[in-house]
Parts: structure tokens; C-alpha cells; sequence
């Protein structure tokens, strides 16, 4: 067996990005593992048709506990499985966050983790077409192209976010982050490019250097005294060990780094005994403070027909004219523009982001629209409220100690009943979009009702609500002096730990205001960084 330098778990948003890097020092060997196979099926690079890879063998198929504050529902949990990661299995868009988040980092003790060095970073990073400029790059890994769209209604939709007083067209990410803009996505040419697809390439893959091993499940952390020295993972069904002389790196994502680091005997020392598992370092927060983001999505039917709006991207048909010329109703996915709203007016940071859809997304279940025959068939839009600083926090336990077995999950969405408050005032506000002379003639009925009452709305958000797949701050970085809950520092080194590092959104303290794809790249940047100087 080859002698390693690192051992990076987990090729998925992350860990490619520090294997490429670490990798360009032609004097480090790198060894990059994955649980999942290479990324091969082809309905992953589809935009309007990836929904048919979730639940199949490129993800890890999670589902949350029981959540009482959602009507004891349990929550699908999709987690990529897969070289790529979340990343080829997600909607593929690209929203950064907001300064306030950046510099909250730091503020939360991550020294040097703030807005200015996310910038930096993001120029290194980013290929779009909004750069060069302050706030973004052109000639980075990560190319970025406006999300695809059959309709002109895409532009009623962000006219009327502007008419409702909500903000500005223009970059969310620039100057104003109070706007409304087509999101950019991880496609080309109607194609997703993962992260882990920008920074492996051809080139990258054929290095001496780097060893990328597919298939091969880590079970657990070896140890020698409080240093880690290895990773006990399964290949082809053999259990084997293999060793790295300076660090191992945890890429494995918010549910299966925590669960990883306290099979290996590193987390809070009430738990480990438990299940009879040798403490190695009492870290208390390993798999607390879990957060992350509900949706609520609400739903307008129209009278009037919105051109070129009505199709179906999942249609053996579509897929296979994307197949053919990557044309075709399966390149367009209608959640297209996304915005940022103060919706209390104070400016102090957006609370709400919206997605604006220009499809209804009804099934018929809606008893607003009970007496609509052939729903599907009618015209109509939608948009998608996202709390953005929800403070309800959640926590990752063990099942067992088997480490094929699932951890349990629990968000604890809207265990702090303050999220219910701001939430129903945020739908209450995205409401005043159906009173805009844009799209007051498209808005026939709503669901919910116009004139619900806050205590329909609660019901239906308990009801209704789902996650929007940006788990975070299992593992959260943190002034580990005097922080408890701290379990990583600002260099990402384990509390307690030497030669053990985490790099993926565990470390994340509170999810930012957007999506999680774009600051993952950004702790994957930093920490090749932070190594590479360490080293």
C-alpha cells in the first residue's frame, strides 16, 4: 500500500477541492476516499430531471426522527453518495450568503473566517459572467451560468418582487443582497458540473500524487493515544487499515462526520459510554447544534395562460430530447429567481430569501382548488419562503454502533416557537405580491387563502413545511478555549485531537442566508490553505 501524507473522507463538495489543492505540491501524496461510486449516471447532470437519482445508490437515503414541531412527520434527508456529493444530486444553484453570515463566523470565534476572506476566496473560486468585479471572479474553477427558462413570465415574476417594495432586480450577492435575480446554477450547457467535476479533472486525476479509491466505506478513526494516525474503512467486503503520516481529514458532510468522529471514540463522553465505545476525547458538541432550513411554498392558480409554462421535465419524451441535444422541457428547472427581503424593514439582514416559480406546483390536494378539474393543465406560479435564521437547533445521536446503520437525525424544527412567529409573518408579507399590477392578473386563487387566518397558516406550514437540504454546524467551528460546544478550531484541528481535521458544512456555526454548495467550496478553499501553510 501506497504511504500517504492525508487521508481526505468523503469526495464529495469539499473534499475534492482539498485534494486538488494539497495535490498541486508535487511533495504531498494525497489519498481521497468515497463511500459512493463515480458519478456515471447520466440523470444526475439532468436540471429538470435529477429527482429520479434521489433515493437510489447515490444517496444515503436519511430520514429525521419523528419532528413534533411538523406534526410528528418524519423528514427525507437526502445526503449525497456519490463522487460530487449533495452536489450531484441537489438543485445545483449557487447562492453564497450574505456578508452578515461571513463575519458572523468570526464573531463566533473562527478567526479569520469573515466576509473579506470569503470574497477573496469566492474570486478564486467563481466563473460567471458577473465578473470580474468586487464580488466576483471570472476565471475560477466553479463555472456558473443564469438558470435556463422557457417563459418570459420569468421576468412578470421579478417585476413583481420589485413592485411589492420587496427590493431591487439585480445581484444578490453584489452591493444590495435586498434583490431579486435569476440564481446561477453549476450548469453547462444545460449539464451539471459539480464542484467535485471542476476540481478533478482529467489533469488532477492523473496526478502521482493524489489516489482516489471509490466504493470504500470508512468505518471508523484510528487512533494511537489522542493522534490520529488512519482510517479502518471496507473495500470490496475486506476490512483494512491505511495510515497517513501527517493528518486525516473529515469531508464526510453534517450527518456523517459526526457520526464518524464518535464511532472513532471523539464526541460527548455520556454518549460514547452508552454504547461501550472508548473515549478517545470528550468533545461535547460533536453532533449538537444541527440547523437548517424549512420551505413553505405558496401556491397561485391563474385564469390566464403563462406561455410555455406547462410541461413535464420527468417524461421519457423529455429525457430523451435532453439525451439527444440537452434541449427540452427536462433542461428548464422552474424554480428560477430567487430574492432576499427585510421583512420587518430594518436592513439589518435579510430574513427571508424567496424563490419564485413560474409553475404552481398544485396537486390537487389543496382545498382552495378543490374544484379545479385537470390541475396540472392550468397556468399559475408559486414561491418558496425560506427562513433564514431559524434558532431552533437540533442534534445527531448514534443508533447503535454498528456503522451501517442510519444516525438519527433530529432538527427539532420550530422547537424555538419564535421560528412559527416569524414564519407565518413571512408568508403574511410574501403575500403582498399578489396585489402587484404584474401579478394581480395571474393570481386566481391562493393557497393558502388570501384571508387565512394565522392560525390556518401555522397548520399548514406544520403540515407542509420541508427541509431545503442545508443541514449544518454538527462539528461547528469555534473558539475551542472557551467555547464548550466548540468542536473544531479555527485552523478546523479537532478539540483534543492532533493530526484530525473537519472540512464540510459540520463545521458551519448557524446556516447562511442562501444555500449551502457555495460556502462548502469556500471551507474546502480555506482549509486547503490553512494545511497547506501548516505544512
Amino acid at each position: 500500500m501506497k504511504k500517504f501524507d492525508f487521508i481526505i473522507v468523503g469526495a464529495g463538495t469539499a473534499g475534492p477541492v482539498i485534494a486538488s489543492r494539497l495535490t498541486e505540491k508535487e511533495h504531498i501524496n494525497v489519498l481521497l476516499l468515497e463511500a459512493g461510486g463515480e458519478n456515471t449516471n447520466e440523470l444526475s447532470r439532468i436540471p429538470g430531471a435529477f429527482f429520479k437519482v434521489l433515493g437510489t445508490d447515490y444517496d444515503w437515503t436519511y430520514s429525521s426522527v419523528e419532528q413534533t414541531g411538523l406534526n410528528n412527520r418524519s423528514i427525507y434527508s437526502p445526503s449525497g453518495k456519490v463522487v460530487g456529493g449533495s452536489s450531484a444530486i441537489n438543485v445545483g444553484v449557487w447562492v453564497r450568503g450574505t456578508k452578515e453570515d461571513y463575519d458572523s463566523w468570526e464573531a463566533q470565534g473562527a478567526k479569520g473566517w469573515n466576509f473579506s476572506k470569503a470574497l477573496e476566496m469566492f474570486q478564486k473560486i467563481e466563473q460567471t459572467n458577473l465578473g470580474p468585479s468586487k464580488y466576483h471572479g471570472d476565471k475560477g474553477k466553479v463555472k456558473l451560468t443564469d438558470s435556463s427558462y422557457p417563459t418570459p413570465f420569468v421576468h412578470t415574476l421579478l417585476n413583481g418582487f420589485k413592485e411589492a417594495g420587496f427590493g431591487e432586480i439585480g445581484d444578490y450577492a453584489g452591493e444590495n443582497p435586498y434583490s431579486i435575480d435569476i440564481m446561477q446554477k453549476i450548469y453547462e450547457n444545460n449539464t451539471r458540473r459539480t464542484p467535485a467535476d471542476s476540481y478533478l479533472t482529467e489533469d488532477v486525476r492523473a496526478r502521482e500524487n493524489l489516489t482516489i479509491i471509490t466504493h470504500a466505506f470508512v468505518r471508523k478513526v484510528l487512533f494511537e493515544g489522542t493522534k490520529a494516525i488512519g482510517v479502518e474503512v471496507e473495500i470490496d467486503g475486506q476490512i483494512q487499515n491505511m495510515y497517513a503520516s501527517k493528518e486525516i481529514i473529515l469531508s464526510a458532510g453534517t450527518f456523517n462526520t459526526p457520526k464518524l468522529l464518535k464511532l472513532s471514540g471523539v464526541g460527548p463522553r455520556e454518549e460514547l459510554e452508552k454504547f461501550g465505545i472508548p473515549v478517545i476525547a470528550n468533545v461535547p458538541g460533536v453532533g449538537e447544534n444541527l440547523n437548517d432550513h424549512l420551505m413553505f411554498t405558496l401556491k397561485f392558480v391563474s385564469e390566464k395562460n403563462i406561455e410555455d409554462s406547462i410541461f413535464n421535465p420527468l417524461s421519457d419524451e423529455a429525457i430523451d430530447q435532453w439525451y439527444k441535444n440537452k434541449t427540452g422541457p427536462s433542461s428548464y428547472y422552474p424554480g428560477v429567481a430567487s430574492g432576499f427581503v427585510s421583512s420587518d424593514g430594518t436592513k439589518t439582514g435579510a430574513d427571508f430569501e424567496l424563490i419564485f416559480t413560474y409553475t404552481h406546483g398544485a396537486d390537487g390536494t389543496e382545498k382552495e382548488f378543490a374544484n379545479i378539474e385537470d390541475i396540472q393543465a392550468q397556468s399559475g406560479y408559486s414561491v418558496t419562503v425560506i427562513l433564514l435564521q431559524p434558532k431552533s437547533r437540533g442534534q445527531l445521536l448514534l443508533a447503535s454502533t454498528n456503522p451501517y446503520d442510519a444516525p438519527l437525525i433530529n432538527p427539532r424544527y420550530f422547537s424555538d416557537s419564535s421560528d412559527m412567529e416569524r414564519f407565518i409573518k413571512g408568508v403574511r408579507y410574501t403575500q403582498k405580491i399578489t396585489k402587484t399590477e404584474s401579478l394581480e392578473p395571474y393570481t386566481y386563487l391562493a393557497h393558502p387563502a388570501l384571508d387565512a387566518t394565522d392560525e390556518i397558516i401555522e397548520s399548514l406550514i406544520r403540515n407542509e413545511a420541508s427541509t431545503v437540504f442545508h443541514p449544518v454546524g454538527t462539528a461547528r467551528m469555534g473558539d475551542v478555549e472557551n467555547d464548550s460546544l466548540a468542536v473544531v478550531d479555527s485552523s478546523l484541528k479537532v478539540r483534543g485531537i492532533q493530526g484530525l481535521r473537519v472540512a464540510d458544512a459540520s463545521i458551519i456555526p448557524a446556516v447562511n442566508r442562501g444555500h449551502t454548495m457555495a460556502p462548502v467550496v469556500y471551507v474546502g478553499e480555506m482549509a486547503s490553505e490553512i494545511i497547506i501553510n501548516d505544512n
